[in-house]
C-alpha cells in the first residue's frame, strides 16, 4: 500500500448528493459505503489561483527556454485533480516533472535512429518518385504506429499517478495492440472521408476503458459504433458540402484559365490572350464564382457548428456508456455552455490583442523619444520601428512578442482549458450502487518515467 494510502479512509464514509430521498425517508447526507442513486462531481477550483499556476508556469519556461513544461504540467495537473472531488473525497495527483523529462529524453533518443533509418532511405531512392512516395508512406504509418502507441502509455501514466481514496488507477493491455488497432482502422477512415471514424473511436475506446481499472476492480464500455455513426453522419455531410464547395472553386479557376488561354505551367502564357479568349465561357464560369463561395463559406460554418454539436453528444455517449462495478458514468453538459466558453475566449483574446498591439506602439514612441500627441493618431508601426535603433527595435519586438505569447496562453488556459475542465467535470454523475469499501489496491506495477513519445509527439497535456 502506498505511503499515501490511509487504510481508514478506504472505509470512511461518503456523503451524497441526492436525486431522490433515502430508502428510510431520510433527505441529504448518507454516511455509507454502499452507494446509491445518483453522486456527482464536483470541481471547486480558483479561476484567479489557477490563473496565477499557469502564469508562473509561462514565465518559467521563457526563462528555461521551455525545459520547465514537465515541471508546468506538473503543478497544473496537481492543481486540477486537488479540485475534483466525488463525494468529500479529492482526486490526488502523484506524478513528478522529473518522471515526464526523464521520459521525453528517453522518447527522443529511441525517435533518432528512426528518422535516421528514414533519410537513408530518402536518399537511397535518389530521384525516384515512386520510391519516394513508398518511403514517405512507410515512414508516416511507423509515425502514426508510435503516436497511438505514446497515447495510451501516457493514459497509463496518468493513470498511475492518479489515486482517489488512497487507490490509483490503472490501464493494463498492451499498447501495441492498441497502436495496431489504431494503425488498421486508419485506411478505412482515409478513404471513406472520415465517415468511418466512429467505428475507429469505438474500437479504441474498447481497448482502452475495458482495460481500466480503480484498484483491483474494472471499468466497462458497452458503446456500439451504430449510435454514435447516427450522430457523425450530421457533421460528415456538411463536410462533403465544404469539399463540394472547394473543388467547384479550383474547377472554375481551371475553366477560366483555359477559356482565357492562360498556360499555368508556362509563366510566359499567364497571361489571358484576347484573340483566343472565349468570353463566353469565362463570364459563365465568373458567374457561377459566388455561388461556389458561398457553399464553400456556408458549410465551412455550418461544419464548424455541426462538429461542435457532435463532440458534445459524443461525449455525452460515451460517458453515458462507461461503467463501474455496476455503476453506471453520465454526464449532462450542453452545446450552449461550451460554445460560450470559446466565444468568449476569442473576443477578450480580440480585445486583448488589440490593447497590446496600441501598447506596443506608444512604447515604441515612447523609447523614440518622441512626445505622444494626439495629432500622430495614424502614424504607422512601420515609421515608427524604422526610427528606431537596432538594439531598441530588437527590444521592442522581441518583449512584445513574449508578452503576447506569456498573456494569450495564460489566457487560452483559463478561458478555455480551465472553465471547459470545470463544465466537464460539474457534468458528470455515477448512478447504481456499489461498496466501495470492497475496492482494494491492485498489484500491478506502474511505470516508473513519465509520458515519454507523447511528449515528444506534443499529443496534448491534460
Amino acid at each position: 500500500m502506498p505511503p499515501t494510502c490511509n487504510p481508514a479512509r478506504l472505509t470512511a464514509g461518503i456523503p451524497l448528493r441526492r436525486t431522490s430521498p433515502a430508502p428510510d425517508g431520510l433527505y441529504g447526507e448518507i454516511m455509507s459505503d454502499m452507494t446509491k442513486d445518483r453522486i456527482y462531481f464536483d470541481y471547486d477550483g480558483s479561476t484567479l489561483k489557477f490563473a496565477g499556476v499557469v502564469f508562473v508556469n509561462l514565465v518559467l519556461q521563457v526563462l528555461t527556454l521551455g525545459i520547465f513544461r514537465f515541471w508546468a504540467r506538473t503543478r497544473e495537473r496537481r492543481f486540477l485533480w486537488s479540485h475534483v472531488s466525488l463525494g468529500e473525497d479529492r482526486l490526488e495527483y502523484t506524478g513528478r516533472g522529473l518522471e515526464l523529462f526523464l521520459g521525453f529524453i528517453i522518447a527522443m533518443i529511441a525517435l533518432i535512429p528512426v528518422v535516421g533509418i528514414y533519410q537513408i532511405l530518402l536518399l537511397a531512392t535518389g530521384a525516384s518518385i515512386p520510391g519516394q512516395v513508398i518511403v514517405n508512406l512507410l515512414y508516416m504509418t511507423v509515425l502514426m504506429f508510435l503516436i497511438h502507441l505514446a497515447i495510451y502509455r501516457a493514459r497509463r501514466y496518468r493513470l498511475t499517478r492518479t489515486l482517489w481514496r488512497g487507490i490509483r488507477g490503472t490501464l493494463t493491455g498492451s499498447p501495441v495492440r492498441y497502436a495496431l488497432v489504431a494503425l488498421a482502422w486508419t485506411p478505412a477512415v482515409m478513404f471513406s472521408l472520415g465517415l468511418a471514424a466512429p467505428f475507429m473511436r469505438i474500437a479504441l475506446m474498447n481497448r482502452e476503458i475495458n482495460n481500466m481499472h480503480l484498484g483491483d476492480r474494472p471499468f466497462a464500455f458497452d458503446g456500439r459504433a451504430r449510435d454514435l455513426f447516427a450522430y457523425w453522419i450530421v457533421p460528415w455531410l456538411t463536410l462533403l458540402a465544404v469539399i463540394a464547395g472547394y473543388v467547384w472553386l479550383i474547377y472554375l479557376s481551371f475553366e477560366v484559365a483555359d477559356a482565357a488561354g492562360i498556360d499555368i505551367n508556362d509563366p510566359e502564357a499567364s497571361q489571358p490572350d484576347p484573340e483566343t479568349m472565349d468570353t463566353e465561357r469565362v463570364a459563365d464560369a465568373g458567374n457561377q464564382f459566388p455561388a461556389a463561395f458561398a457553399l464553400l463559406g456556408i458549410g465551412a460554418v455550418l461544419y464548424l457548428i455541426a462538429v461542435a454539436w457532435y463532440r458534445v453528444r459524443e461525449f455525452r455517449y460515451l460517458t453515458g456508456h462507461v461503467s463501474f462495478e455496476g455503476m453506471r458514468f453520465s454526464s449532462e453538459i450542453g452545446l450552449g455552455r461550451v460554445a460560450w466558453i470559446y466565444i468568449s475566449y476569442l473576443l477578450t483574446a480580440a480585445v486583448v490583442g488589440l490593447g497590446m498591439i496600441v501598447g506596443l506602439m506608444l512604447l515604441a514612441l515612447v523609447a523614440n523619444g518622441v512626445p505622444l500627441d494626439p495629432d500622430m493618431v495614424g502614424i504607422g508601426m512601420g515609421e515608427i520601428m524604422d526610427e528606431l535603433d537596432e538594439g531598441a527595435r530588437f527590444l521592442v519586438i522581441f518583449g512584445s512578442m513574449m508578452t503576447m505569447a506569456i498573456v494569450l496562453q495564460t489566457l487560452s488556459r483559463v478561458m478555455v482549458f480551465h472553465r471547459l475542465a470545470r463544465a466537464v467535470v460539474a457534468s458528470l454523475a455515477i448512478t447504481g450502487t456499489q461498496d466501495f469499501s470492497q475496492v482494494t489496491q491492485a498489484l500491478d506495477s506502474s511505470p516508473r518515467l513519465g509520458e515519454g513519445l507523447a511528449d515528444a509527439f506534443d499529443l496534448g497535456d491534460f
